[in-house]
């Protein structure tokens, strides 16, 4: 998914001092309950996230500089980590004050969130982890599924053809016969 698709909810900046403010995609998410546990939006996060402040995003951008930021700059977010943002701006307002504050002054949105998701790593990779585990598992039946309906039209096409041929073979034998 391109990041510019995805980046609208956070370019959005409101009276409450950042963006995602309950409406728009956050909405469904925060209603969920599960859907934050599964995006890894846990208590743990949410105390991890209150002791950043901007100086850690600003030095974290320098040091990433110094050793070469391409890494940072270079990847897109995927699905879940765009769904992970959505859904932690509308509980840390926090974070969300933060990045209303660096963003687009001192970094952009795209550097922004990958030293996000640098700093948070051990509190989401293991719940990221397990969404592209269920994405592959959900592939996979996908692909059965569809390789199974292949066959079945194969299977189909090849009777209606016998019927064809079978139906056809009586009345050629007649013809020949005269």
């Amino acid at each position: 998914m391109a990041f510019s698709s995805f980046s609208w909810p956070f370019r959005r900046r409101g009276s409450g001092g950042g963006g995602g403010d309950g409406d728009g995609p956050s909405q469904p998410y925060a209603a969920a309950g599960d859907g934050d546990e599964e995006l890894g939006v846990t208590p743990q996060l949410l105390d991890f996230l209150r002791t950043l402040s901007p100086g850690t995003f600003k030095s974290s951008a320098l040091q990433l500089q110094g050793g070469g930021s391409a890494g940072v700059e270079a990847g897109e977010l995927t699905g879940w980590q765009e769904r992970h943002a959505v859904l932690v701006l509308s509980q840390a307002k926090e974070l969300a004050k933060i990045r209303y504050d660096l963003c687009p002054r001192h970094m952009k949105d795209k550097q922004f969130w990958r030293i996000y998701f640098l700093l948070a790593k051990s509190y989401t990779s293991p719940y990221e982890l397990r969404a592209i585990q269920k994405e592959k598992v959900r592939r996979m039946e996908t692909e059965n599924g569809k390789a199974k309906d292949v066959t079945t039209v194969e299977v189909e096409m090849q009777e209606s053809k016998c019927r064809r041929d079978s139906k056809t073979s009586p009345s050629d034998e007649e013809s020949q016969d005269s």
